[in-house]
């Protein structure tokens, strides 16, 4: 026999203290995203292709020729630790976003902008 006991109820026929189980739910006549009510998007974005050619090989030429490979190390040819202490790599694109600020600053300034947008607007102005 199986554990639990024999099955009651009959077939068919709801549970009284399950009333739930009782009821014809509609899906088509709710309007969630989990029923179907909500449609995706017919128009989709475009796929952006990326082939093996574009990502970077070990085989490849470097990027930067002038460079030694231990630039930044304490031992062999180069710069020694102390290039990489005050190096910021974001500095010239911080630089060109300069031009923009007349344009970010009212809305930094607005008082329902979030923290983030006036901290950001703040490290181009400071940079």
């Amino acid at each position: 026999m199986p554990r639990g006991g024999r099955r009651q109820g009959t077939p068919g026929k709801a549970y009284s203290n399950r009333t739930d189980m009782g009821i014809d739910y509609n899906m088509q006549q709710d309007a969630t995203p989990a029923a179907g009510g909500v449609q995706a998007p017919s128009e989709q974005a475009p796929m952006l292709s990326v082939y093996p050619e574009d990502i970077p090989n070990l085989t490849d030429p470097t990027a930067r020729p002038a460079e030694p490979l231990t630039d930044g190390l304490p031992v062999g040819m180069g710069r020694g630790p102390e290039a990489l202490m005050n190096r910021d790599p974001r500095m010239p694109e911080t630089s060109q976003l300069k031009r923009w600020l007349p344009l970010l600053d009212p809305i930094a300034n607005d008082p329902e902008t979030p923290d983030s947008v006036r901290t950001l607007v703040r490290f181009i102005r400071g940079s």
